[in-house]
């Protein structure tokens, strides 16, 4: 029966699924109507799936088109899809869900053309991991072709990548805050200086390092556990300012008698004048002033007090000056002679701490693979293999970086050839693989087969050891290509290769014949001709009384390629023979007339 290749129809279903969970918790996707290709072969809708983002919600919708008929790329056979049946998906990213407009994930497109030759999903949900994943789907199509059903079996790989996510407070941000031991992230400042030497950092990442730069280095995180990441940002950018300007006492210039001083001050750079303040009418020590913040550089100012005086009382008095540094940042007490006064220097900085966190998850543990009996069987037995785990949620096998279908155990049969390894999840989606271990399934012998001349059993496989039985015994001697008949009773051979892999032929009926005259006649009359020849041909001999007939050919590895049957024959035996197409090579002509049985050998060219 030919096979028929499904790649594109499977490929078509690889971006539907996840094995998060086999419930339903994405419903509502939308078909896209137009998601058809001419002429008819299977399509998805959109090609590619996009990429997503760790830690940032994720929707997709998705349609598909399964054409009822459609002509297969492999062979150029008609095709009709009967029935697409989503066996079996692994390896998707953690924290996703999808669900199709199907029941059970099973799509009938011939049942009812054109409905149901359209499809959709939706995945959904959070993804919480970054990496590239290898999705592998697993599919079962149940297809006619010529009027003949066919269920193929098969799987397919696609890549699905899930970009970093990151997460940000008001100092910073993590490009990777999630990840399994050992982790590695990034930071970046949001407070960002643009090359202003007035700012300053201090990280500690919670790992033992620290540092002060604006955008640290990348970190690493080795162990698992919750690591608390802080930074605090110094903006020192505004400058200095004076705020504040007290008189607490001055004497000797207050000329009148009759009320209280008037003070005023003037604020000078060298001889300029930058600031002359009101005066506060009639009021003792201590005074303040209240004025505007008046910006300050990194120099020596000078501060004078003055008592204000109009009319008869004259001038204003001088009631001392002080000096002071711009940059001096706090209150001073200055003093002058009799002049007490203080200063106050503003000197504004920002101060922003910020705190988060970056999570890593422990990666599983995982033994080394172990196998029973050992890793080497003959055909027809199974290799167990085991691994243990520690946080593991899920298991997957693989044979040669295949996926294994239902191999989601710590314990699986491996009844085929490869190298096998164990990929585990944690409950995290922290993913870590068995070291791969080889088993090798090794081929039994071909299935002995065996003719009787006179007493003699006769078998042409060679290479192998042999054993004769005869009713469940062995013969002895009994270990080579013949063996002497003594005896009616049930008879077959055994075949082993190095390894002790064996394989039995049928178990035959043998009656002990003592006519070998009339055995030996038949021998000397069969005639084959023409031999060699191109798969027609006579045979011929005289038969010595009536019996039963039967012509059969086999090949060398003896397996029964032509047989027929003649019943009541007698005197002169002629049949011509028309063997089925075969290839050029030796054959085994099997003829059985009554109790005597007789061989010749046939080259076919």
């Amino acid at each position: 029966m030919m096979k028929i290749s499904y790649t594109i129809l499977c490929a078509a279903l690889l971006l539907l699924f996840n094995i998060q969970t086999a419930k339903s918790q994405c419903p509502g996707c939308l078909v896209n109507a137009s998601c058809t290709v001419t002429p008819a072969s299977p399509a998805v809708c959109p090609d590619t799936m996009p990429e997503g983002t760790a830690l940032q919600a994720y929707s997709e919708d998705i349609s598909f088109y399964l054409p009822a008929q459609f002509v297969d790329d492999g062979s150029g056979m008609n095709v009709t899809l009967n029935q697409l049946t989503i066996m079996s998906v692994t390896g998707l990213p953690y924290g996703l869900s999808w669900q199709t407009n199907a029941v059970n994930n099973i799509y009938y497109p011939s049942d009812n053309p054109p409905a149901t030759e359209h499809g959709c999903a939706r995945i959904c949900g959070t993804p919480l991991m970054a990496g590239t994943y290898q999705v592998t789907v697993f599919v079962q199509a149940e297809v006619s072709v010529a009027g003949i059903g066919q269920t193929v079996d098969d799987s397919f790989i696609l890549p699905f990548t899930i970009l970093p996510g990151s997460s940000s407070n008001s100092g910073f941000t993590i490009q990777n805050p999630l990840g399994c031991e050992p982790h590695t992230t990034s930071f970046t400042n949001l407070m960002v200086s643009g090359g202003n030497p007035g700012f300053s950092y201090s990280w500690n990442f919670g790992n033992g390092n620290l540092s002060s730069l604006e955008n640290p280095p990348t970190q690493n995180f080795v162990t698992a556990g919750n690591y608390a990441v802080t930074l605090q940002t110094t903006v020192d950018t505004i400058g200095y300012f004076l705020s504040g300007v007290s008189v607490l006492a001055a004497t000797g210039c207050n000329d009148s008698p009759f009320s209280s001083p008037d003070y005023y001050f003037i604020l000078k750079q060298g001889t300029t004048t930058l600031y002359s303040s009101a005066y506060i009418d009639n009021t003792d020590p201590p005074v303040s002033f209240s004025f505007a913040p008046i910006t300050l550089s990194n120099t020596t100012y000078t501060l004078e007090i003055w008592e204000y005086d109009t009319g008869m009382a004259g001038g204003d008095d001088g009631c001392g000056s002080v000096t002071f540094n711009g940059h001096a940042a706090g209150t001073q007490t200055l003093t002058s002679g009799s002049l007490i006064s203080t200063v106050t220097v503003d000197h504004p900085v920002i101060i922003q701490s910020a705190t988060d966190t970056v999570h890593v998850y422990a990666t599983p543990m995982v033994s080394t693979v172990t196998v029973s009996p050992n890793d080497s069987v003959c055909q027809g037995d199974t290799v167990q293999l085991s691994i243990t785990a520690s946080g593991a949620a899920s298991y997957q096998w693989y044979n040669d970086t295949v996926a294994v279908l239902n191999a989601i155990d710590p314990d699986y049969q491996a009844a085929r050839s490869g190298l096998y390894f164990c990929e585990v999840m944690s409950p995290f989606g922290c993913r870590a693989n068995s070291v791969a271990r080889g088993v090798s399934i090794i081929t039994n012998p071909p299935k002995p087969g065996f003719w009787i001349i006179g007493n003699v059993l006769n078998t042409n496989l060679a290479g192998y050891d042999l054993q004769w039985y005869f009713e469940n015994n062995p013969v002895t001697p009994g270990t080579g290509m013949t063996c002497q008949v003594s005896a009616t009773g049930l008879y077959h051979l055994m075949a082993a290769n190095e390894f002790g892999c064996f394989t039995s032929s049928d178990t035959i009926y043998v009656t002990y014949n003592d006519a070998g005259f009339a055995e030996s006649a038949l021998q000397s009359s069969l005639q084959v001709f023409p031999n060699p020849n191109k798969g027609d041909f006579t045979v011929k001999m005289d038969l010595l009384e009536t019996c039963d007939v039967s012509v059969t050919v086999s090949n060398i590895l003896g397996q029964i390629l032509y047989t027929a049957e003649y019943g009541g024959e007698s005197g002169s035996f002629r049949k011509e023979i028309e063997l089925p197409a075969v290839v050029p090579g030796m054959y085994y002509l099997n003829v059985k007339a009554g109790k005597a049985t007789m061989h010749r050998k046939i080259q076919i060219y």
